[in-house]
C-alpha cells in the first residue's frame, strides 16, 4: 500500500521497504495491483525507485509496457468520448459525464488511472430512450444494464448511457434521490471538467462527492470494491475540498444514513493510504474496528469483489442465484453495523429480485 499511497499523493515511496525484494515478491505486488485495478499507478511508482530497489529487468520492461498500454487505452477512451460528444450535440442530447474518465482528472497523472467504462447521464426526461432509438438507427447495438442504464460498444470501449445517476435499495432514500436528480436536471447547474482537450459537464461538487461515495458503498455492501474506487473518492475530495461546505455535506450524508460509513472509509484511507485528514469535510476517527474490517475486505476481494478467495459461483442458473443470495446474506450480517438501514434490507430486496429472475 506504500506504493499506492505514494502514487496518489505524488510523493516518493519509502525506499527502505523495497530493498532486497525477490522476484516472487515483486510478482505478488504486481498481481495484487492488477486485482485492485491500480496496476499502472503501482508500476509507475515502482519504476521510480532507486536502481538497487527495482524489480528484475524483465519485470521492469513488463511494467513499462503495462504503463504504455494503460495510457494508450485512456487516450482511446478520450477519443471515443469526444466522438460520442459530437454525436449527442448534433442529435440534441446534452449529458453529464459520471465517474470513470472524470475521476481520472483528479489523479496526479490522469492517464495512469486504470480505465473502466464511459458513463454518461442523459439527464433530460426521455432522452435516454430517445438516444437508444437514435443509436440503434445508426446501427449500434445496445444491451440493458441494471435498470438505470444500457450499454453499447464503440471501438472496443464500453459506454453506459444512464437515465439515472444512481439508485438506492431502500425505497425511502431512493425516492429522495430521484427528487434530487430531477432538481439537478431541471436547473442544469453542472460543473465543468477538462478531459484531455475536451470540456465536459459533470455533477456539481457536493453532489459528486456524495455520489462517488454512494456508488462505492453500494458496490461494497453488495459484493466488494477495490482500491480504485476508494482512490477515486478521496482524490475527488482532495481536489474539491474548498468547494464543499462541511455542515451542509455532513447534514446531507446524515440524511441518507451514510455519514458513519463515510467516516469509516475515511479512517481506512487515512490509516492505510496516508490520506491527509483535512481533505475530508468532516472529522475522521483516529481508529475504528470497522475500518480495519473494510480494508481487509478490500484487500481480499479486489475490484468489485471479483477476486475473493473461496468457493466460486456455480454455473447452473438456480444454484448460481442461490449462491449469490447467500453471499449477500453473509455479507449483510458481517457489515450490518456500517449502516443498518442500507445493509439489513439487502437480503429481502435481493431475494425478490432473484425470484423474479429465477422464474423468467
Amino acid at each position: 500500500m506504500n506504493l499506492l499511497g505514494a502514487a496518489i499523493w505524488d510523493k516518493p515511496a519509502d525506499v527502505a521497504r523495497f530493498r532486497n525484494l525477490d522476484d516472487k515478491t515483486w510478482k505478488r505486488i504486481y498481481h495484487l495491483s492488477r486485482r485492485q485495478s491500480v496496476s499502472a499507478l503501482i508500476a509507475d511508482k515502482a519504476l521510480s525507485l532507486p536502481k538497487e530497489c527495482l524489480p528484475t529487468r524483465e519485470q521492469s520492461l513488463n511494467l513499462v509496457a503495462h504503463i504504455d498500454q494503460t495510457k494508450a487505452m485512456n487516450r482511446k477512451m478520450i477519443r471515443v468520448l469526444a466522438m460520442v460528444t459530437d454525436w449527442y450535440r448534433e442529435a440534441g442530447f446534452p449529458f453529464v459525464l459520471l465517474k470513470g474518465l472524470a475521476n481520472g482528472a483528479n489523479y496526479p497523472e490522469p492517464l495512469l488511472r486504470n480505465p473502466g467504462d464511459v458513463d454518461i447521464w442523459l439527464y433530460r426526461k426521455g432522452d435516454s430512450e430517445r438516444a437508444k432509438t437514435w443509436l440503434e438507427a445508426k446501427g449500434r447495438q445496445t444491451a440493458d444494464g441494471d435498470g438505470i442504464h444500457y450499454k453499447l460498444e464503440e471501438q472496443g470501449i464500453s459506454i453506459e448511457n444512464h437515465r439515472r445517476v444512481s439508485y438506492f435499495d431502500h425505497r425511502k432514500y431512493d425516492r429522495r434521490f430521484v427528487a434530487w436528480e430531477k432538481e439537478l436536471a431541471e436547473k442544469e447547474h453542472f460543473a465543468s471538467n477538462q478531459i484531455g482537450d475536451l470540456m465536459v459537464q459533470q455533477l456539481p461538487p457536493e453532489t459528486n462527492a456524495f455520489f462517488l461515495f454512494h456508488h462505492m458503498f453500494r458496490h461494497f455492501i453488495h459484493a466488494g470494491v477495490g482500491f480504485r474506487q476508494l482512490c477515486d473518492w478521496i482524490l475527488f475530495l482532495k481536489n474539491n475540498r474548498e468547494q464543499l461546505d462541511p455542515y451542509a455535506f455532513t447534514a446531507l450524508a446524515r440524511s441518507y444514513k451514510l455519514f458513519y460509513p463515510m467516516q469509516v472509509f475515511a479512517c481506512a484511507a487515512v490509516k492505510y493510504l496516508d490520506a491527509p485528514p483535512d481533505i475530508f469535510p468532516f472529522t475522521v476517527p483516529k481508529d475504528n474496528f470497522l475500518a480495519r474490517k473494510v480494508m481487509k475486505d478490500i484487500l481480499e476481494g479486489g475490484n468489485f469483489g471479483f477476486h475473493r478467495p473461496g468457493e466460486k459461483r456455480p454455473e447452473q442458473k438456480i444454484r448460481g442465484l442461490w449462491f449469490s443470495y447467500m453471499t449477500t446474506v453473509r455479507r449483510s450480517l458481517k457489515f450490518a453495523l456500517l449502516s443498518p438501514p442500507h445493509i439489513l434490507i439487502l437480503p429481502a430486496t435481493k431475494l425478490i429480485r432473484r425470484l423474479k429472475i429465477g422464474f423468467k
